[in-house]
């Protein structure tokens, strides 16, 4: 099985070592007085038992939830705390997987109907909901999240978002496919992984199940790579934000093509057609050997294939060995409270967050159900698989890169995907792809 279970000791000792990683590859978004605002509005939880509201009043909580792939495990958690608080009932709308949530979680807002939980992946997205997000900085859960992970939605020294999990993406790998075409290495530089790829289709397999009909596995993810792998990625990305900095100009976007056509020259047949679903199945039935994800994806696949075993590999752009060798890692998305929601609902929101990371049984679902690496080091991480194993390696060897994408200006990850595919679909060459990236910039930084 593909489920070691660690000591308690070393869980904590390698989240430890992950938060200083994290906190160093990403920098500080503030000066870091986050957690010294207390403006009392936390309520007390008591372990095992709910969070109770400051008020009896019945109180309906709409959520805005894109993680697709937790949907009835997410239900099962808000089922619970309405047992246990009879008085809250929590309605989840989910929205994501291939569809872009982002304009409809605008479109909500702009209509007047805007949820009183929601998700957006980084501050770059704060903008689009100013005035829509409530100060959490005096929430009892502050002091004890990662401080990079509360850095990532803290402006002007209020905390506006809640970290739930780290995660880390790459190219999930079947091991028994790779040993069975003779991949006896890792490969880490763009070479090596053409050599893998050549063996895998040689064994009777696709070396790659792209998700390229999927607009956040490019707009988001594999855009990141030649931002991460920069020298300085915040100097860049203020340069590339102010305008200062072309991405056309730079070598490792110049890059991305090259690993582009290798996942084109070695995956299915036509790669705008694979969705989730169909990208993770060619993985599970075990006709494709590797797809771009990363550990939310870790549960499914137990679940899927519970004798596979797989891993997680970078995603080297050149034959750099060291550039190569390291796996994107960072939060995935916050939770904010609305603050145009009323004060009842608001209060229940808050408390019903503080219960999510503090009570057992929230504990428990986000290591256990969830399978998540928790952004806080008093949890203590449960049973891992694959993927999480080598996210842990990875971090704790100090081989990691950020993730920078939460800070695209809003609507550029849609905008790039949009070119990105146009480039698969073979509609314009690599040189139009980058143009029309730096023009979505100098337009939406305008």
């Amino acid at each position: 099985m593909n489920r070691p279970l660690r000591s308690g000791l070393s869980r904590l000792v390698i989240l430890l070592a992950i938060v200083a990683l994290v906190a160093a590859a990403c920098g500080s978004s503030d000066d870091g007085s986050a957690t010294e605002t207390t403006d009392g509005s936390a309520t007390e939880t008591t372990e095992g038992s709910g969070s109770e509201p400051s008020t009896d009043e019945e109180v309906d909580l709409e959520v805005f939830w894109f993680k697709v792939n937790l949907v009835e495990k997410w239900a099962e958690v808000t089922d619970e705390y309405s047992r246990l608080n009879p008085n809250v009932s929590i309605e989840t709308e989910t929205v994501g997987g291939d569809q872009q949530w982002l304009p409809l979680l605008k479109s909500k807002f702009a209509a007047g109907e805007g949820p009183d939980i929601y998700m957006v992946e980084g501050a770059a997205q704060a903008d689009a909901f100013a005035g829509f997000m409530s100060d959490l900085s005096g929430e009892p859960w502050v002091s004890r999240a990662i401080p990079s992970a509360i850095d990532g939605l803290t402006i002007d020294g209020k905390v506006l978002g809640m970290p739930l999990n780290l995660e880390g993406y790459g190219y999930i790998y079947n091991k028994g496919i790779f040993e069975e075409a003779g991949v006896t290495e890792r490969p880490t530089t763009l070479s090596e992984l053409r050599a893998a790829a050549e063996k895998i289709e040689a064994a009777g397999y696709i070396p790659f199940s792209t998700g390229y009909g999927i607009w956040w596995v490019s707009g988001n993810h594999l855009s990141n790579m030649p931002f991460a792998h920069q020298s300085d990625p915040s100097a860049f990305l203020d340069g590339a934000t102010a305008r200062d900095t072309k991405l056309a100009d730079d070598a490792l976007f110049k890059a991305l093509q090259d690993l582009t056509d290798l996942t084109l020259e070695f995956g299915e047949d036509d790669p705008l057609t694979s969705n989730r679903d169909s990208q993770q199945q060619l993985f599970l039935d075990e006709k494709a050997a590797m797809f771009q994800q990363g550990n939310w994806r870790e549960i499914e696949i137990i679940e899927g294939a519970p004798d596979m075993e797989f891993g997680l590999l970078p995603m080297p752009l050149t034959d750099d060995p060291e550039m190569g060798d390291r796996l994107p890692v960072g939060v995935p998305f916050y939770l904010i409270v609305n603050e145009k929601s009323t004060d009842a609902e608001k209060a229940a929101a808050k408390a019903f967050l503080n219960w999510l990371v503090s009570s057992d049984y929230g504990k428990n679902a986000l290591v256990e159900s969830f399978g998540f690496i928790p952004a806080y080091p008093d949890i203590e991480a449960g049973q891992l698989g694959g993927i999480s194993d080598d996210i842990i390696e990875y971090s704790a060897a100090g081989k990691i890169v950020p993730w920078v994408f939460g800070q695209f200006p809003d609507g550029a990850p849609n905008e790039m995907s949009e070119a990105f595919q146009r480039y698969v679909a073979g509609a314009q060459d690599w040189a139009t792809t980058l143009q029309e990236w730096d023009e979505s910039w100098d337009r939406l930084t305008g």
